[in-house]
């Protein structure tokens, strides 16, 4: 009977553990999703506000939030001259599994804000 009881213990903490693993390789998928979303992003295009949406595979979908954040110059420099980058926060949700589980990614992307008058002086073009 004793046998029985710390079987079925035993049986109990394998499968919470088994369980603990597949969770965590979930959320290491989701994070590695994450990471090869950010690590394009304005490598396309410019930096843009707004919501957009998409599914990595058949799992895994996204929703990513840009917002442009002010960016505070403490210098005390003249308020006149502005400063040449935009500063955006990006917000990066990772959702997956029938019960919706999701991951949560923020990170700051400043950007040139003059990089196209640049590169259209020194014969680039604007970016594609």
């Amino acid at each position: 009977m004793v046998f029985a009881l710390l079987f079925g213990v035993v049986l109990q903490v394998l499968s919470t553990s088994v369980g603990n693993t597949r969770l965590s390789g979930e959320y290491t998928q989701a994070a590695l999703w994450a990471q090869s979303k950010l690590d394009v992003l304005g490598l396309d295009g410019m930096i843009e506000p707004g919501v957009t949406q998409g599914s990595f595979d058949d799992t895994y979908d996204w929703t990513m939030e840009i917002n442009e954040t002010e960016v505070v110059d403490e210098r005390a420099l003249d308020a006149q001259d502005e400063l040449p980058i935009a500063l955006y926060h990006v917000r990066l949700t990772v959702e997956w599994g029938e019960g919706r589980r999701q991951a949560v990614f923020e990170t700051l992307r400043s950007v040139d804000i003059h990089w196209e008058e640049r590169q259209m002086q020194m014969g680039g073009g604007p970016r594609p």
